[in-house]
């Protein structure tokens, strides 16, 4: 099977990668902060990527940090995380008369790459073209959703790097709260 830009998949995925492009605005700063928020709280560059890679949740990543901080027990930092997260659940159910039919690899590809924007986007775009199918709902998703989670990767690396570089007499607590 080809891919073609010209195709209806092709032209639902240049519609999400434009409908993305104000999303990219938030994403920097967003990753930037937790960067070197998390420098800050003592984590290390790779502990911060793999966070950053593996959960792909900013409010919850900024909760989770924000605990660690306080002292607070994995528990209480891993249940925070997953509480803050539930709203994915809600999403994952308005989202599966949409995408449901997909495959099994495709689905979990939507559910790493769900977040807040993906989702309000796709509900937006669903409504407006009530007869895409299945595969042009999914490309219009994974439009949006493919320039936001490397550039949250590249903007959390940079916000580590630079974070580095911040003497300890210059606390950052503040970043967190401003965040929200």
């Amino acid at each position: 099977m080809t891919f073609s830009l010209s195709s209806p998949v092709g032209r639902a995925f240049l519609r999400g990668l434009v409908t993305s492009l104000p999303f990219l605005l938030v994403v920097v700063p967003f990753g930037l902060v937790f960067g070197v928020v998390a420098t800050s709280a003592g984590m290390t560059l790779f502990e911060t990527m793999a966070f950053s890679v593996i959960v792909v949740a900013g409010a919850a990543q900024f909760a989770a940090v924000q605990l660690i901080q306080e002292g607070a027990p994995l528990l209480i930092v891993i249940l925070t995380a997953l509480a803050v997260n539930l709203r994915m659940a809600m999403y994952s159910a308005a989202l599966a008369p949409h995408l449901g039919a997909t495959s099994a690899p495709v689905r979990a590809l939507l559910a790493y790459s769900l977040m807040d924007q993906c989702f309000v986007a796709s509900m937006v775009e669903y409504e407006r073209r009530p007869t895409a199918t299945v595969a042009e709902k999914a490309a219009f998703f994974f439009g949006i959703a493919v320039p936001i989670c490397p550039l949250w990767y590249v903007a959390t690396w940079a916000g580590v790097v630079f974070g580095q570089t911040i003497p300890p007499e210059y606390a950052l607590d503040f970043a967190v709260p401003i965040a929200f």
